[in-house]
């Protein structure tokens, strides 16, 4: 498919490129809006302005990286640039997500919320109040399934620093989870990675509108 796309994309055909990247990665980039921006709203809206831009952008496209990579950099930019206005504009001890974690947390309706689990209510809050540096980088792991080396030249830091970002957010992540995972019916006590990013990579978010 990532080959299709770049052959669409040097080959000056934007709409039919346009129309791949959506179909094979619209989801995953909308879960990674909504989480970045804490509400299913504000990620969709974040979705769709990074289709615009990327068809915009699409005729300056240098194949330096992947169409994947490429456009997740795009959406995480939209969103950065987001974040700051927001956080202008709300002014509170210059965070970035000035809301309460309860609000922040979900990027579903309340009707939806009613029937989800403690578990991932406590994994979506954890998502929530971690770092954005930190949330990013297991995002980008975990639901757009980048290497450490691609986290890294997206985010122009080190491998070593992308690894040790992901191993931060996720022992968080774990610590969020203890209450419910110490109880006397999970004998196990915890999750590994391989479990944890199940939970991560599951959340639903918003759908792109295709014209």
């Amino acid at each position: 498919m990532e080959q299709q796309i770049l052959s669409m994309m040097r080959e000056g055909h934007r709409e039919r490129a346009l129309e791949l990247m959506a179909r094979a990665w619209a989801q995953p980039i909308g879960r990674f809006c909504c989480a970045l921006a804490g509400s299913a709203a504000e990620g969709e809206d974040l979705l769709q302005e990074t289709f615009i831009e990327a068809w915009r952008a699409m005729e300056t496209f240098r194949a330096e990286s992947s169409p994947r990579a490429w456009l997740y950099g795009i959406a995480r930019n939209l969103c950065a640039s987001h974040l700051r206005r927001r956080d202008r504009r709300r002014s509170l001890f210059g965070r970035f997500f000035a809301d309460s974690s309860a609000e922040n947390a979900h990027c579903r309706s309340s009707e939806d919320n009613a029937v989800r689990s403690e578990e991932q209510v406590l994994l979506d809050a954890a998502l929530a109040d971690l770092k954005p540096a930190l949330r990013e980088a297991v995002l980008l792991h975990y639901q757009g399934h980048f290497s450490m080396q691609e986290i890294a030249d997206m985010l122009e830091i080190s491998p070593a620093n992308a690894r040790k970002r992901v191993s931060l957010g996720v022992g968080a992540l774990r610590e969020a989870l203890r209450p419910v995972l110490m109880k006397p019916e999970n004998p196990r006590g915890g999750q590994d990675e391989n479990e944890q990013s199940e939970s991560v990579s599951g959340n639903q978010g918003p759908r792109v509108v295709r014209s």
